[in-house]
């Protein structure tokens, strides 16, 4: 039993799930495929994939709403606590690493976090779980014969290809060097100018990504500044 025709899921599917194996998407399969089916839907209803990705973006960025939000809080309550941690860690800065007294140390900032309600594994959790999402539509777009010389609007033509004029990228390092601004953060003024450098790093990654790819993080970085916004406010 052969096929021979275009790599599209849905009639690879039809055929078999051996023949859903025709295309590679990589380690991130298991959620490139509910992505491609919830984009796939919401096309039915827009006719433009550009949008779709837009709205898809809004519906990932709303369930995530919770968890960033208590992420927020978290790293502002990094903050109020930072000048009790650095006074407990002058404490013992005399003591080496291999030194036994330093468990006394960490048992002091546990104690401090326990007491402040603070959860310094909170302020990385998002960043963790929007990496996977960014690096599936990253497979989705480099693998979906879907996708492939979709029109947004304007000078996008093909949100499988590269921004031909990097506005998209552009937009997009602004808005993640904004958003980082607006970020709270426990970490000393060495370690956040080197954060700063991550908005340019992404910048230069994103030029020859796929517009889609773009458009995708764009839309959030958007969504987390305004979400920042109501987090400082409340």
């Amino acid at each position: 039993k052969f096929y021979v025709g275009p790599k599209q899921f849905d009639e690879l599917q039809a055929l078999g799930p051996d023949y859903v194996r025709g295309i590679d998407f990589g380690m991130f399969a298991w959620l490139v495929v509910p992505l491609l089916s919830t984009l796939k839907w919401i096309y039915n209803f827009t006719g433009n994939y550009g949008w779709s990705i837009i709205l898809l973006t809004i519906v990932i960025n709303l369930v995530m709403f919770p968890l960033r939000h208590k992420s927020s809080v978290q790293m502002r309550l990094m903050q109020t606590v930072q000048p009790q941690m650095k006074a407990i860690q002058d404490r013992y800065a005399h003591l080496k690493m291999t030194d036994p007294g330093r468990q006394k140390m960490q048992e002091e900032v546990s104690a401090l976090y326990r007491e402040k309600g603070v959860n310094p594994a909170m302020g990385c959790l998002p960043v963790l779980l929007t990496l996977p999402v960014l690096w599936a539509f990253y497979s989705l777009l480099s693998q979906s014969i879907e996708l492939r010389g979709a029109p947004f609007a304007g000078w996008i033509g093909d949100l499988s290809a590269r921004d031909p004029y990097y506005v998209l990228p552009t937009l997009m390092g602004i808005t993640m060097f904004w958003q980082q601004k607006l970020t709270p953060t426990s970490a000393d003024p060495a370690q956040q100018r080197v954060m700063m450098i991550m908005p340019v790093m992404f910048t230069v990654m994103m030029i020859a990504s796929a517009s889609g790819v773009v458009l995708y993080w764009f839309v959030s970085q958007v969504w987390a500044i305004g979400q920042q916004y109501l987090t400082n406010w409340i």
